[in-house]
Order: C-alpha cells, then structure tokens, then sequence
C-alpha cells in the first residue's frame, strides 16, 4: 500500500467475530478491528478505535454507567453465507462480509431502519459514514442551526462558531435523527458536517475529524421515543425551578457609564432625577455609574432596576447584574441579592469560563462556558447554597449532554427583522437536537431602536421557555419599558398571560424529560401532512400540542398601519383552530394570506380540544373531538422526580353532547393542598340545553346563575356569559368578547374526587368545519397564469381575469386562502423549483370548479453563483471574535472589523484569492447594519491573472456610508485574485458582514 492508502482507506471485508463478555467483536481484513454493544432495545454502539486501545468511557457526554449487559446476554448471533447477523429483540443487525457495510432490519415493520451505503472510510484525521437516503425521509438535529430546522438536501456542520445570527451554530451536537425512525449519536467532541443529501439526493454523507469511529444507533417508533434514548446517552433536561420560567434581566451594574441625553435621542433613558441620560464608553464624558446598591449613584444601579420593574407593573423574576464582568465585591453582591430576594427576585452571577466566587445566597449562574468540569462545580456550588433546593445555570452555547446541566440562553445583535425567523427555527432546531430549554434576548443585544421590532420580539418570546432581556451591551435599552406608554401597556399584557399559561409551560416542561419538546415543528403533531417537515413552515411553532404561535417576520404593513401576515399555515383540515385573543375560528389544512394584526395582537391559535389550566384548577376548554391534558405541579425548587402531583382531564364532543371527567389527583409534595375549588369554562358558540354534574358518580345539584356579579359569589353552580374573557389585559383591545359556559364547584378533596360533567345540546365550531361547496352557476377561472416578468428566485406573481372577490389558489397541492383582487404574489418560496397552481373563484362559502393546472419556476438562487472557499489575507489585524475568516464564508451574520484604523498612506489591503481562474460577474461588498463606524468611503480595486501580480481596475472609487450593499462590476473579467485597498473609513476601524463574488452566470 501507498502512504496515502494506509492514511485514508476503505473499511475491507469482514473476515470474523468474536462475543466477548459485553461486547461482539469484528475482525476486517484491514486489519481492523470493531466492537459491537447492545446496550438496551434499539441502543446500539458501534465502536472501531484504529489504535485498539477502546476506551469505552472516552467521552465527556455519553454516561453509561445505568446500562447493564441484559440485552447483551439475551442477543443472538448467526452467520450466513456472506454475513454476521446479530439478533435484538425485534432487531436484526446485518453486518455484510464483502462489502463490509451494516443495516439493521426492524421485524415488526419488515423493513430496514437504515442501511449504509458503502463501507466506512477511516484515515489519520477523518471517518466517513455513507448511508442509504430514502425520498420521503427528513432529518433534524445538529445542535442549534440558526436558521434552520429540517436539513434534508442541505449540509450543516458540526462545530460551535458562536455566530448567532443565520447560519451559525450555537450548539455542537454530534446527534441526528430521521423521521424514519432511526438516530446516531456520533461519540466524540471533535469537528464533522453532515451532508443529508446536497451532494447526492440517494446519501447522507457523516463525516467527522477524528480518525476513531464511535457511534451510537437509536432506533424508535417515534421522535419521541428516539429523543428520551438520546437522553438515556446523555442525560435528561434540567428541571428548572419555576422561577426560571419569570422575566429575567441581564446587565452589567459595575462598569457602565451615563452620560447626559436629551430626549429627542433615540437611545436616551430618561431616569428617575427627570434627566435623559444615554451609555458612553468615554469615562471623561460620564457623569454617571452603575453599581449594585447605589454605592455610585442609587438612579444608576442593580437596586434601582428592581424598583423600575415594580413601579412599572412587570413582575421580574431573576436578574444577573454583572453581565460580562468577572470581577466582583462579594459583600456588595450579598447585599444586592438580599435586596432582590425581599422583592421575590432571584440574584445570579455571571461569569466567562471557570466557576464564579458565589456567596451563599447566589441561586444561580450564567455562564459562557460549556466544560462540563466548570459546569459541574458550578452546580456542586448551588447545591451546597440551595441546600434541597435545584440549581440553575443559564449557557450561552452548549453541546451534547449541556442539556442535563443548563438552560440555552443566549444574545444576538438585535434590532432587525431577520432575526425573530432565523430564532424560531434555530430554537426548533434545538428542540429536536435535545436541548428544549432555549430561549434569546428580547431584541437582542447591541443592535435595537425600532420600537415595531421590539415589541414583536416581546410577543412571541412570551410563548418560549426562557423570557428575559440583556441590556448594557449596545446603545439602545432593552428593558420592555423602553419605548412609549402603548408599547409598555402591550408587553405587560403578554407577560401577564404567560404568568396565566404558567402551569401549561410547566407541565411541558415536565413532559420534556420523556423526549416530548417544548416548543415542536408542526409535524410533531399532525405527522402526515409532508409540509409540515419542510423550512416551508419553519417560521412557525407550537408551544407543546394547543398552541400554534405563528410570529410577525417582516415590517409589510396594510392600509391602516397593522402588520400584514401572509403564508399562515393552519395544519390539518379536520381541526379547528381559534384565535387565541379576538376567538375567531379557522379551518386547518389551509394557509392563509392578507391578515391583519394590530400591533397588540400576535398571530396565535388555539388547536380545537385544547385544555388549559390556568393554575389552581382554574381550566378552559375548547371542545372538539376528543382530547387529554395531562397537568403538572410542584412546589417549584425542591426534587420533582418523587414529589409531584399530575391531574388527567379529558374532554369528548360527540355530536352535540359533550362529556368532561377530571380524575383524581394524583401523588403529592410538601405544600401541596388537597382542598380546593374547581372552576371550568368551556368556549362554546350558543346556550347549552342540559348539564349533569356527578363527583364520584353522585350527582350534585347546579343552581344556574344570571349575572357576573351572582356567579362571582356562589360557590357551587353555573353561569352563561356572553362577554368572556380569560385574558382581562387584552379587553382593552376589542369591543368583542367570547361565550363561554362557566362552572364552579366547591372545596372538596381533589385526590378523592371523580368530577363528570355532561352537556348537552352543545355546540362550539359547527359552522367552522363545514367545508366549502362547489357551485356549478360560478364559472371556472379561464387562463389565471403567472406573470413572466415577476418571477424571482424566491418569489411569483400570478394574475387572473377577476370575477368574485376572493378566490382560492392550491399551490402545490396546498390550499391558500384570503387572496382578493386579480393578482397576489407568493413570498418565501424554495429557489429553483417548480410550483403547480390552480385557482378557482369564491363567494361567500361557495367555490367555482379549479381551473386548468399552469405554473413556473422560481429562478436559481443568485448565491447558487457565490464563490467559496476564498483565502483571503488583510494588512491589519482583527480581534479573535471578528476573524478575517468571517469575511469570505458566505454568512451574513458573522461579522469582521480591524483593530486599527486607517489613512491615505496607510491603507488597509484585503487580498481575495481564489482556487482558480474565476470568470467574474461582480463584487458585493455588504456593509455592517449596527452602525456605520467601519464602512469604507475610499477605495481602489486591483486585479490578477495569477494570484503575484495585480493592476489596477477601479481606482479611490467613494462609497457612501449607510446599509446599502456596494456593488462593483466586474463582468467579463477573468481573475485569480482580487486587491481592495480601504484608504477612509466612516470610523476608527474597517469593517463588513461580507464580501461577495459572483461567477458569470455562464
């Protein structure tokens, strides 16, 4: 063999086994050597260490101390002509002679969980695992993907950059899965990309830079099912205390400085003195500082910002005032966390990379690191602080097992659009990959000022599992009192209604250590629908199965200044889904375009059988179908594992008789009351005829009452309210209120008491799930088409001949709703594909027949032409977290900046080099949207044929200093290398979120 053979080769035949004690052994004729372990059903590890030293406890996140050798010892091996098969339970693992490739066949199902392609590819510093991709097949995990949720065509890598906005990773996670019932936890801290078919649409392509193949297979029927044997590998999620679920504040009280403002400032503040004050980084300019207890000035300090929020009506309930501060007075710190505590606020330190100096009264940690020895003294600390009590610790990043240990909370610059869709689907992204306590900052960090984007931000991240804002990093506060008296009056609104869903989240929270996620895709809970497994759908979520929360993504507004919402999917045809605050009810399997949302009113749907307890058994239903909630409590810190207690309620509408049971109670804990009062009311659309109520099959007699004022004083009996609402901060917002029928029932021992409650004559939705007829007297639209001069890569307008007002137009086999006029244009589509439409007229709840099918394709996508892989060298120098690296690697949310500035005799010299001869279209140079202190405003550009010598091509060309890409033509110019010379900058350094080069389309 060759040096490079034996540095990079292919796995050979399989030429024996042996079964040791715990393990199966596989010889190759390699010289290989593998071990295969059967830890528990559908827990399989595959283990191929080319040094052959095996040591099985290697890595920092796999725990296996809990897994015996059971299934080991009940495993059967069998050899055949041309292959090892090992029998597991229903498992068959099919280890082929020649080639030496695996697959392991389910019996129950009669097909194969996955299948490997081609042999592995082991060499000094990569192994590679080809598998068997199927059409239909849909992969999820990686860690946090910003941007991204499903990964089927796409290559994502394995390797935490910190970059938080789209395309960065924020999670190194070496773990995936498929939706066909497979996952591997590749075992190993070191760098991989996985390719789920972008290469090759019929493989899914794993490799990592090691030189040591370690993995785990998991087989489940179920995401869920994979994802609690992934946690059996790993850990399960912490259990947070409920505190944690409260609004947090995070800044830093120790080095900031006020300056004086005026009011006519966009990031002024003013402070309680009645002056406006705005940050400085200048110490001569400042005539104010932060501290903890007002040692500087009491206006200025962490003490100041807990009053804020009480006079203010925002119930804060944790705060870290040291953010990027490692350095801190313990006994100033012990005063300030005694001061939050008598204001039910719990103090935290933060610290970068080791384990903070906490007081004894410090509850909890946010950390930048994910060490798992760091972690694992800072939860050794809070323990001993805590007493019982559980800890808690907030990480900026993670990786696989950091879900045991801490809640992924995390900043990103702020202040745009792009962010709230890049966050849903990242935070989605996480949730499949194991870690379902993730939450980002309420606008960011350093970016912000736009008011509209703020509060958008607020809204949906009240429907998240970690609600907090990180103020002191940038210009603009962060605080949701920031901006005006209506913006206030709306984020205190929904931070009151996520007091309200509290036992709802905590019950999810409860069900995410059996692998159930918190926030889910939309597939999770209506699997058959195929959209729902596509980014297509990625810029929504549901917040566990009765909330679907669908966030404002862009600034389009209408007419009258509300938000405009388009490409809103509703799944599934047989559900009904009813707005959450104004109860307007839809018909799911549909999308639906032209909404309009006033700036208090966030796109979120309640899914018809849903069952909130809005805590102290205080339940809402809305009935449809039948339904199960399961609710969970405790009493907030102490271990819940064994001192909890779950109550089961079920709703069943059949016909018109609805039917509620409430089971006893079940478990119990230290501050648990049996004693209690049971209130429902059940959304519904008309006047019931009939109501049974029995407790333990003993019916009780209800006195029906006829007045809010009546009801509110009886304690046992019914009322019919016409003007309900459970949310009283949103009242305000509109004139009209739901109807509800009102139950309430009086103390009686909850963990002996079998409530059954039977209506009759029930209605709710009716109307809603009646679909649309076809009308033979309306005609089919004759010759809708697609407009040919409006096709973009990511977008289409189609035209028709108007006749009725509305029409319906199925794109892809998918109905989408509330179009109106001749014409509509599709955002958010897929580059490059072909989508086949038909369209048919509407008036009132009848529809024409579907025309005749038309189309088009979107045009490739202009990145598609981008050039990768550019070396690309700089004269100055950059800060370790804006490397130059960052220039060239086609992300727009990593950023590079210098460390010097520059002048006329001193300019800053990027050099680009290209792999080859590059045919050129143009240059892009995109500009830094924080601020404008780094844009280039003179500069010349130079050109080579063979990456030595250069002549100049466009010579101290000025560019503008503003958010608008800077395009230089370069078509028909062949060149190796291109030279941009910076001689003026707007600031004290240089600076971009990228630059780009496009080869000619030909």
């Amino acid at each position: 063999m060759t040096q490079n053979q034996i540095e990079r080769h292919q796995l050979g035949q399989l030429i024996g086994a042996n079964k040791r004690d715990h393990y199966y052994e596989l010889h190759y004729s390699t010289g290989d050597i593998a071990r295969l372990y059967i830890l528990a059903d559908g827990i399989f590890r595959y283990f191929l260490d080319p040094a052959k030293k095996f040591d099985e406890n290697h890595s920092s996140f796999v725990d296996l101390s809990q897994f015996n050798n059971d299934y080991f010892e009940k495993s059967q091996p069998k050899a055949t002509s041309d292959s090892l098969i090992i029998k597991s339970g229903n498992y068959q693992l099919i280890f082929q002679q020649k080639p030496a490739v695996m697959s392991i066949f389910d019996e129950t199902l009669h097909r194969n969980r996955l299948v490997q392609l081609s042999p592995l590819e082991l060499g000094n510093d990569q192994t590679t695992e080809i598998l068997k991709q199927h059409k239909n097949e849909f992969y999820f995990g990686g860690g946090m993907q910003n941007g991204y949720f499903s990964h089927k065509g796409e290559i994502i890598s394995i390797k935490r950059d910190k970059i938080t906005g789209k395309g960065g990773v924020l999670t190194q996670v070496p773990f995936f899965w498929a939706n066909s019932g497979f996952g591997e936890l590749r075992n190993t801290e070191s760098a991989g990309n996985y390719d789920f078919g972008k290469s090759n649409p019929d493989a899914t392509i794993l490799k990592h830079d090691t030189n040591m193949f370690d993995t785990f297979y998991l087989l489940g029927n179920s995401p869920k099912n994979i994802l609690a044997k992934y946690y059996m590998l790993t850990g399960k999620p912490l259990m947070p205390p409920k505190y944690a679920l409260g609004l947090g504040h995070v800044g830093n009280f120790l080095t900031t400085l006020w300056q004086p403002g005026e009011a006519k400032e966009r990031n002024a503040v003013m402070f309680e003195d009645g002056n406006y004050y705005t940050r400085t980084n200048k110490p001569e300019d400042a005539s104010g500082k932060g501290s903890l207890n007002g040692e500087e000035e009491y206006q200025f300090s962490a003490r100041a910002m807990v009053d804020r929020y009480q006079k203010q009506h925002f119930k804060l309930s944790w705060i870290v005032p040291n953010y990027d501060v490692q350095e801190i007075n313990e006994e100033a710190m012990a005063s300030f966390s005694e001061y939050a505590a008598i204001h039910d606020v719990s103090a935290g330190l933060w610290s970068q990379n080791n384990t903070p100096k906490a007081s004894p009264d410090t509850t909890f940690i946010q950390t930048d690191t994910t060490d798992p020895k760091v972690l694992k003294n800072d939860a050794l600390i809070l323990r001993n602080n805590l007493k019982r009590k559980r800890p808690l610790i907030f990480s900026n990043t993670g990786i696989a097992g950091s879900q045991n240990r801490t809640m992924l909370a995390f900043g990103d610059i702020g202040g745009n659009w792009e962010n709230i869709p890049t966050q849903v689907a990242g935070f989605l992204g996480a949730s499949l990959s194991g870690q379902p306590l993730v939450g980002s900052a309420v606008d960011g960090t350093a970016g912000g000022g736009n008011a509209q984007i703020a509060i958008r931000d607020f809204e949906w991240k009240a429907f998240t599992p970690i609600l907090f804002n990180l103020d002191d990093q940038g210009k603009f506060s962060k605080t949701p009192f920031a901006y005006n008296s209506k913006m206030t009056q709306i984020n205190r609104a929904y931070l009151k209604l996520r007091e309200q869903l509290q036992t709802y989240l905590y019950t999810l929270i409860y069900r995410a250590q059996v692998g159930e996620p918190i926030l889910r895709p939309l597939f999770l809970e209506f699997p058959h629908e195929q959209v729902n497994y596509t980014p297509q759908v990625g810029h929504e979520f549901m917040l566990g199965p009765n909330l679907l929360i669908s966030p404002i993504v862009n600034g389009r507004e209408d007419g009258n200044g509300n938000s405009r919402k388009d490409n809103l999917y509703l799944p599934n045809h047989r559900t009904m889904w009813v707005d959450l605050f104004d109860g307007k009810k839809y018909l799911g399997g549909r999308v639906y375009n032209k909404q309009s949302y006033p700036s208090w009113h966030l796109p979120v749907f309640v899914r018809g059988g849903a069952i909130f307890d809005l805590g102290e058994r205080n339940y809402v239903l809305y009935p449809q179908g039948k339904s199960k909630m399961v609710t969970y409590d405790d009493n907030g810190y102490n271990d819940y594992s064994r001192n909890h207690v779950a109550t089961q309620i079920t709703s069943d509408l059949e016909a018109s008789k609805l039917t509620i049971t409430i089971d006893p109670t079940q478990g119990d804990f230290n501050t648990f009351q049996t004693e209690n009062t049971t209130n429902l009311n059940i959304m519904c659309d008309g006047y019931p005829d009939g109501l049974t109520v029995k407790i333990n099959d003993k019916e009780i007699p209800m006195q029906e009452y006829g007045t809010v004022d009546t009801f509110a004083h009886a304690k046992e009996g019914f009322f019919f309210n016409t003007n309900y609402s459970w949310m009283p901060e949103f009242d305000q917002y509109q004139e009209k209120k739901q109807t509800a029928l009102q139950i309430k029932l009086a103390k009686r021992d909850i963990t002996d008491s079998k409530i059954e409650i039977t209506i009759r004559n029930f209605r709710y939705g009716n109307e809603t799930l009646v679909h649309a007829i076809t009308d033979s007297l309306l005609r089919s639209p004759k010759q809708p088409m697609v407009d040919p001069d409006k096709i973009s890569s990511h977008s289409l307008t189609v035209v028709w001949p108007q006749l009725t007002d509305q029409v319906q137009i199925e794109v892809n086999g998918i109905l989408h709703d509330g179009i109106d006029g001749n014409s509509f244009t599709f955002h958010e589509l897929v580059p490059n594909t072909r989508y086949t439409l038909r369209l048919r007229y509407v008036a009132g709840n009848k529809v024409s027949e579907w025309s005749d099918p038309f189309g088009a394709i979107t045009k490739p996508d202009p990145m598609n032409y981008a050039i990768s892989d550019i070396r690309t060298t700089s004269s100055l120098a950059s800060p370790k977290d804006h490397p130059i690296d960052y220039l060239t690697d086609l992300k727009l949310a990593s950023g590079w900046e210098t460390i010097d500035g520059v002048s006329e005799d001193k300019p800053l010299e990027l050099t680009f080099t290209f792999n080859h001869l590059e045919h050129l279209s143009r240059m892009v140079w995109v500009p830094r949207k924080i601020d404008h202190q780094g844009d280039p405003v003179e500069v010349s550009v130079e050109l080579s044929n063979d990456g030595v010598n250069f002549k100049p091509y466009g010579d101290h060309l000025t560019w503008k200093s503003d958010s608008k890409n800077k395009v230089v033509g370069l078509r028909n110019v062949d060149a190796k290398a291109i030279r941009l010379k910076v001689y003026k900058s707007s600031g004290p350094f240089v600076a971009a979120k990228e630059v780009i080069f496009f080869r000619d389309k030909k």
